[in-house]
């Protein structure tokens, strides 16, 4: 272990057996059980919350979760002689949901439920701890993902040397902008700003980055870790962002899209409302946006071919994408 971590472990009460590196971090085992020591880069005001839904999520049995573990003096956050700021957190076993398994798919879909159901009305908080809280609604998110969409079409016209990536955008924004345009107005009929001042309301908690990464399986339990990015807003947006990544990697294959939906509403029926907002939120073409996001934004001396290649990809799955959503939403 590296000489940081050797003194940030000296402020807790902990039998360290062994360490090895990963996921950016070390992982410990220790007497106590697995451990994950990391650097903390996040808001010390925002933790105390996350804590808490953590507490409530552990105590009804809803998942294991990495819940931080106090130091000595019974902080969450260790400082040492370098001035680095760490946490320690309870780590649980298992392996990371297989996007292509279906069964890893449907429990993880089952315990996504089961958090939203339980993440409500969790901090009671004042009104203007929920405000900072509160993420921003999808409209006002997909107006300026819009925005950047035809600021970044016009910058790459402009330019007199154009790369594959560049071309290969300029061949298909007008698509793209009309999707996002077409996106941004059915979330607008059907009520989404309603959606999104009920979640402030009931303090609907999102876990903000649900992705089969932080998702972790074995055969006693599913666990769900780094909730750092939780937030309050619609739910649906954590279905969202894990139907969209785990489709991407099943060709956007309708029938386990399906099969996920009917294994989170199992647990949670969705309202007809609800699944409108999914089904234009999966309409929208976020993977572009996020392509044209990094690239509008870094240096563009030199652009990853890997960048065009993604493109490709999602140009390639688009009609499978649309058909996808017209056969389990409509």
């Amino acid at each position: 272990m590296n000489e940081k971590g050797l003194q940030i472990l000296e402020q807790y009460d902990i039998r360290l057996q062994r360490s090895f590196g990963g996921r950016g971090s070390l992982i410990l085992e220790t007497e106590q059980g697995l451990k994950l020591l990391k650097e903390f880069a996040g808001s010390q005001t925002k933790l105390p919350f996350e804590q808490e839904l953590l507490k409530r999520l552990e105590e009804r049995g809803v998942c294991n979760v990495d819940r931080i573990v106090k130091n000595r003096e019974g902080a969450l956050v260790s400082v040492g002689d370098y001035e680095t700021p760490y946490i320690l957190k309870n780590w649980p076993s298992g392996r990371e949901c297989d996007p292509r398994n279906e069964e890893d798919l449907q429990k993880s879909m089952k315990t996504l439920a089961r958090i939203h159901r339980e993440a409500r009305g969790v901090f009671e908080a004042k009104e203007t701890e929920r405000q900072r809280l509160c993420g921003a609604d999808r409209c006002t998110e997909l107006e300026k993902h819009n925005r950047e969409l035809k600021r970044t079409q016009n910058f790459i016209r402009g330019r007199h040397k154009k790369g594959n990536f560049e071309l290969l955008f300029l061949k298909c924004a007008e698509q793209i902008l009309k999707d996002g345009r077409e996106a941004l107005e059915r979330l607008g009929e059907i009520g989404c700003m309603e959606l999104y001042e009920a979640a402030c309301e009931g303090e609907y908690v999102c876990h903000g980055e649900y992705i089969h990464h932080n998702i972790l399986i074995s055969r006693q339990e599913t666990a769900v870790v780094n909730f750092q990015r939780f937030e309050i807003n619609v739910q649906v947006n954590d279905i969202c962002l894990f139907l969209r990544k785990v489709m991407e990697k099943q060709n956007w294959n309708e029938a386990v899209a399906g099969r996920m939906l009917e294994a989170y509403e199992r647990e949670l029926p969705l309202s007809r409302k609800e699944q409108l907002y999914l089904a234009a939120s999966l309409y929208y073409p976020e993977k572009v946006w996020k392509l044209i996001h990094h690239y509008y934004n870094t240096n563009k001396a030199w652009i990853p071919e890997k960048n065009a290649e993604k493109l490709e990809i999602f140009l390639a799955q688009d009609a499978k994408r649309k058909r996808m959503i017209k056969s389990v939403f409509f």
